[in-house]
């Protein structure tokens, strides 16, 4: 029997957003009213829920002072911020503490150790990293590959592990050197380091000491490292290294937007200010749910746009979390699924709607990239096993379950993405192929770029008669999963269904005052014509931007510029529900319209239009 949430008053319509009732916004916001005045407190079969411990406040101006190491890098290198917990809960002032006087007894070493992401084709070889200390001297380093980008095999993620000495609250800026190191100058010696570099030598036969570049060591390849990611030294990178490294999708760094300020102070102040806080809330299998649209994922957006510890640590605690309470997995650990699955549930089963949502393949994927942490590639390959072999109960029953709503295919790709991401076998591309196929042809059947179908079936409370229609948020959902399997397998034909799917979102379903996409379009008993939905709108906004980089045309960009205007205005985020709605999608079109080149840029980049 499915776990019901022993505290909550029922959710008006069972496949609905809770916010999106028939009621129009004052009624909507009347119930969210009231929605917030009895908190999740309890799991979903009435148990109290753990507290997550609170965040550490963030490193005032931290993005700004690695920023500027970044332009001051030679190529080739990246500053690696370090960051000891503090022994208070008050934010670090001014310069990093100085050191204890001479004599004094130093901090002992900790291990430290960070997922270091890289753009495909960077790095091939984790042997070729190279970590210099603050004064220039070269750190033994070991390493290991995460994971690879599957169109070229090249590392998408590398561990990086080493032993600093930090004070409580002190922060250090070490140097990440990556690729072959450069020649030693001309006439020099060998083992002579290059011209302008660190006189710094190992001893022979040091560990990391690479035969084929006497006196420059490099990273030891280190298949049995095992990661620290919460020990007492957190170890970050820029948020502009982060974007360029699509680790998370196309991301562009907070400090760097001048166009929608708005968001950027909105959404850290609504996290900061939620009550309850969000981190009061539990599991539920019904209504707006503490991860609802992928919690970790969200946060972990929010950590990479900034790039302070801070934040690190507070993304880093939603993906335990999650893991600790949401999942259940097999005996033998090989298959998992959400714990608002039937206890009973086989592979035979299709699963529920509300456990393909919460099967969060992209927030694990995240903690593992980051992070290195065995659990969370656990995680991402049990959810994603599960899927896999329950993909003919799902699409060959009485149903096909991933087409009765986009939100059903979109979650189920992102998981399997997921999965494939971190073990790219031929059958789970395959499969996830075979995903893509049916998606393909689904928006092909129809006429008007939607993903068609009956809207009474999903959203009974909500539309009395639509049998052919489409939502744009749960298309939103499906454009985000297209673009994660187009990275990893290239196909081209999600460039001319995503253009189709952004040209029926701008012609047909906005609505008429143009502030809005229409909740539900198609629908015969209600023409969904207000913009009482536009908070909606930075879920949606991200469909233009992979439209823009997809085929070039600046026009998407000022369809969804227009648009996030009127989102940001009526950013709604009050709730972990609505707050992850908005942070998980906002940041991927911010890092879309990033790419406009040149004069097209100028006039769109500024804060005014």
């Amino acid at each position: 029997m499915l776990c019901r949430d022993a505290r909550r008053a029922p959710v008006i319509g069972c496949g609905m957003d809770a916010q999106r009732a028939k009621a129009r916004p004052a009624a909507r916001h009347r119930l969210a009213a009231l929605l917030l005045a009895a908190p999740l407190l309890w799991t979903s079969c009435g148990r109290p829920s753990a507290r997550v411990p609170a965040a550490r406040r963030v490193e005032p101006r931290v993005r700004a002072v690695l920023e500027a190491h970044v332009a001051a890098a030679r190529a080739g290198s990246v500053p690696l911020l370090l960051v000891a917990d503090a022994a208070t809960s008050a934010p670090a002032k001014g310069p990093p503490p100085a050191k204890g006087p001479p004599g004094a007894t130093p901090p002992p070493e900790a291990v430290v150790s960070s997922g270091v992401p890289f753009a495909p084709g960077a790095l091939r070889d984790v042997r070729l990293l190279r970590l210099r200390d603050g004064r220039g001297a070269q750190v033994p380093l070991r390493a290991k590959p995460l994971a690879v980008w599957p169109l070229d095999g090249s590392i998408r993620s590398a561990l990086v592990a080493f032993r600093a000495a930090l004070a409580p609250g002190e922060r250090a800026i070490y140097t990440l050197e990556h690729g072959a190191p450069p020649r030693p100058a001309k006439g020099a010696p060998p083992g002579e380091p290059p011209a302008g570099a660190p006189r710094h030598r190992a001893p022979a036969g040091s560990p990391g000491q690479r035969a084929d570049a006497p006196g420059i060591e490099g990273a030891v390849l280190d298949e049995s490292l095992l990661p620290d990611p919460d020990g007492p030294i957190a170890a970050v990178l820029p948020p502009s290294w982060y974007a360029a490294s699509q680790v998370c999708g196309p991301q562009l760094p907070a400090i760097d937007d001048r166009r929608f300020p708005g968001f950027e102070s909105g959404i850290e102040r609504a996290l900061a200010r939620m009550t309850p806080a969000y981190d009061a809330y539990g599991v539920s299998c019904a209504g707006a749910h503490r991860t609802y649209y992928d919690g970790p994922h969200a946060l972990y957006q929010r950590f990479l746009r900034n790039g302070d510890a801070a934040r690190y640590r507070r993304a880093r605690a939603e993906a335990v979390w999650y893991r600790q309470h949401e999942l259940r997995f097999s005996p033998d650990r090989r298959l998992a699924v959400h714990v608002c699955e039937k206890e009973d549930w086989t592979p035979a089963a299709p699963l529920s709607w509300q456990v393909l949502r919460r099967m969060l393949g992209q927030g694990m994927l995240d903690d593992y990239l980051l992070t290195g942490d065995p659990a969370a590639k656990e995680a991402v390959l049990a959810m994603g096993e599960a899927l896999r072999l329950n993909l003919p109960a799902l699409t060959g029953g009485k149903e096909d379950v991933l087409r009765a709503t986009e939100r059903n295919m979109a979650w189920a790709m992102m998981t399997l993405s997921s999965y494939y991401a971190l073990d790219p076998r031929p059958e789970l591309l395959a499969a996830l192929r075979g995903l893509a196929d049916r998606t393909v042809a689904w928006q092909r059947q129809g006429a008007s770029g939607a993903f068609e179908h009956d809207l009474h079936r999903a959203d009974p409370s909500e539309c009395e008669r639509g049998p052919r229609g489409g939502s744009p948020f749960m298309t939103a959902l499906l454009v985000d999963a297209l673009m994660d399997y187009r990275a990893l397998t290239g196909d081209p034909r999600v460039r001319d269904v995503v253009a189709r799917a952004a040209g029926w979102l701008a012609e047909r379903a906005i609505t008429s005052d143009r502030r809005a996409l229409r909740y539900l379009w198609g629908c015969e008993t209600d023409a969904y014509d207000d913009s009482g939905t536009a908070d909606l709108n930075l879920l949606i906004v991200p469909v233009f931007g992979a439209a823009y980089a997809l085929t070039g045309d600046p026009r998407w960009i000022d369809v969804g510029d227009a648009l996030a205007d009127v989102g940001v205005k009526e950013m709604w985020v009050k709730q972990p529900k609505h707050w992850n709605q908005a942070m998980r999608a906002f940041g991927r079109y911010l890092g879309y319209r990033a790419a406009l080149a040149g004069p097209v840029a100028e006039g769109r980049l500024s804060a005014g239009r």
